[in-house]
């Protein structure tokens, strides 16, 4: 049904007054702060992009046609525009001739032998050589006149040249870090690219504050953003939050919380890192006992990367508390409500140690996590019971089977009917698992796919089967949280900061990635609303209830829907799980 023209007014006032309210309590505590000094640079560049955000927002709240087209767009596409908008577009560098060309050096010797030496007026004839890595010298053997240049710039301030900075950059890009860039510069036959330590100490020094900076601008936004889109006191939030480890299992040594928005378009608001490991610390070791003085001095001179001491398994819950913590002092918001899965200790150690003075924070079930103890304990009894006679006529042991619980086999939505010792032996866990209590906690539930989606974006820089610093990984996280909010373009603004320009095909590259991005959500969305047609068509022929009976959203009438929705859920997951493994088995 088409919105009306009255309805958005009211909408759009709404979210102005929300707005302006968080405003004046955002001002109203930042007055109540002890004034920091005018050297904070820190402070100008955060009031700087809130200015100009809100600016955006404001526009944006107003203009109630771009609102109902961008709510038509994909997600993908959204944050993009938003992007865009937030930073006045997004503009290439205007000269095209602003780029790396791959040139063998004999072509250059031969371009050089048809040219006329300025120093003996005959025509040259010498030799190449490199030097520094990055300067090429053309010598002419009769008169020893040289003429250099040089294969890179020169970065600002700085002894790093600006395709070092680029080639390590596009590195962390694509998760493949120094080695394999060592690799791909060996089948190209091209010189290897800078010495480890130096590598190091670019990650450190030039490309860590940069994107840290970035990272927070783009955090910032995203706040603004969720506050603006938020129903009634525009400082409560409702977020997601999930962790993640850097190796499979709990031992590792690198742990990641983050929490994300639950709008339409949902992004990263807050990250933290927690490592019980520091790659410094551990190297100093060596020299512990040879060199006692300078075991101290590289302790006391170095910024540590471990901030955990607990468990591997509790990095989730620390994180999330951290988290919440921070949240009043850096963004002026609460998040009272938190959509997360049941087998964690997150809720626990929130209401444990609660962030926020006199509030009780919400908890939300992941409706995937808890459609999962459905599908364990299925299979559970399916394990147990497979060597048990249970249908004496017919001398079937197990609850799998034919007519019984298949998997790998497609849910038609037809009716189905089960034997009854099948029933039996599965009532236990649908009495436990559909329960009014239990419903209850998923009535309203969501789901955390945003946070799984962040993840898997974010492992994909720093893969799980290579060993990664805490430095690198908060590289990639700043790198995957400015993306997944902003698109790739938002790395231009590195480029631009440490180099003075992206590059004119650098801005090709990444405009042109941002677009397969949406392209594909676009073919998945079809695929999936054709999906979702055909599973409605077959809903309409089989459904004969009233429209009352549809409507009717008591708890009462949820028991026996929740299940059979479980058992559907169950049975897409047994489904996808086969898919990914390669096979169908029965249970």
């Amino acid at each position: 049904m088409p919105t009306t023209k009255g309805r958005q007014s009211r909408k759009s006032s709404k979210a102005a007054r929300s707005r302006r309210a968080w405003l004046s309590k955002h001002k109203q505590l930042d007055s109540s702060r002890p004034t920091r000094s005018s050297s904070s640079s820190s402070s100008e560049s955060s009031n700087s992009i809130e200015d100009l955000f809100i600016n955006s927002l404001y526009l944006t709240t107003t203009s109630l046609s771009s609102n109902n087209t961008l709510n038509n767009l994909c997600t993908s596409q959204q944050k993009i525009m938003a992007y865009e908008r937030r930073k006045n577009n997004v503009v290439a560098d205007s000269d095209e001739t602003d780029f790396y060309q791959v040139i063998h050096n004999s072509f250059l010797l031969e371009l050089m032998r048809n040219t006329i030496c300025i120093g003996c007026k005959e025509q040259w004839n010498g030799k190449i050589h490199i030097s520094l890595y990055c300067s090429l010298a053309f010598t002419c053997q009769k008169c020893e006149h040289t003429i250099q240049i040089n294969t890179s710039k020169m970065i600002p301030d700085t002894k790093h040249r600006d395709i070092n900075i680029r080639v390590q950059l596009g590195a962390h890009l694509a998760g493949i870090g120094r080695a394999g860039v060592a690799k791909i510069f060996g089948t190209m036959n091209i010189p290897p690219p800078v010495k480890e330590d130096h590598y190091e100490e670019i990650d450190r020094k030039l490309l860590l504050p940069c994107i840290k900076k970035f990272q927070h601008q783009s955090m910032q936004a995203a706040i603004y953003e969720a506050v603006d889109e938020n129903e009634g006191d525009p400082t409560n939030l409702t977020v997601s939050g999930d962790g993640t480890w850097q190796r499979r299992g709990f031992k590792s040594i690198h742990g990641i919380a983050a929490v994300l928005s639950c709008n339409t378009t949902p992004k990263v608001l807050d990250v933290q890192r927690l490592s019980k490991k520091c790659v410094i610390c551990t190297g100093a070791l060596s020299v512990k006992n040879t060199d006692p003085d300078l075991y101290v001095e590289i302790i006391n001179n170095h910024d540590c990367e471990s901030n955990y001491d607990g468990s591997s398994g509790g990095m989730e819950s620390q994180g999330i508390q951290d988290i919440f913590k921070r949240s009043v002092p850096n963004y002026q918001v609460q998040y009272t409500r938190y959509i997360g899965d049941g087998d964690s200790s997150v809720m626990w150690n929130l209401t444990q140690h609660p962030p926020y003075p006199d509030i009780k924070i919400e908890k939300i079930e992941d409706i995937n996590h808890w459609s999962k103890r459905m599908l364990y304990r299925l299979e559970k009894l399916t394990q147990e019971l497979k060597d048990t006679m249970l249908d004496p006529e017919k001398k079937r042991k197990g609850i799998g089977g034919v007519n019984r619980l298949t998997k790998g086999t497609k849910y038609d939505q037809q009716k189905h009917s089960l034997p009854k010792y099948v029933m039996e032996a599965i009532k236990p866990a649908f009495e436990d698992l559909a329960s009014k209590e239990t419903l209850q906690h998923v009535l309203n539930g969501s789901s955390q796919n945003a946070n799984e989606s962040f993840h898997s974006f974010l492992w994909s820089m720093a893969p799980k089967n290579r060993y990664c610093s805490g430095t690198i990984i908060d590289i990639c996280l700043g790198l995957a949280v400015m993306i997944y909010n902003d698109g790739y373009l938002s790395i231009g603004e590195i480029l631009h900061e440490l180099l003075g320009e992206m590059g004119h095909f650098s801005y090709v590259a990444f405009d042109r990635i941002n677009k397969q991005r949406v392209q594909k959500e676009a073919q998945w969305r079809k695929r999936r609303g054709q999906q979702i047609a055909g599973d409605e068509d077959t809903n309409d022929d089989e459904d004969t209830d009233d429209d009352e009976d549809k409507n009717d959203d008591t708890i009462e009438d949820y028991h026996s829907g929740a299940y059979r929705t479980v058992i559907f859920t169950s049975l897409l997951f047994l489904k996808k799980r086969d898919c990914n493994d390669g096979r169908a088995s029965r249970i």
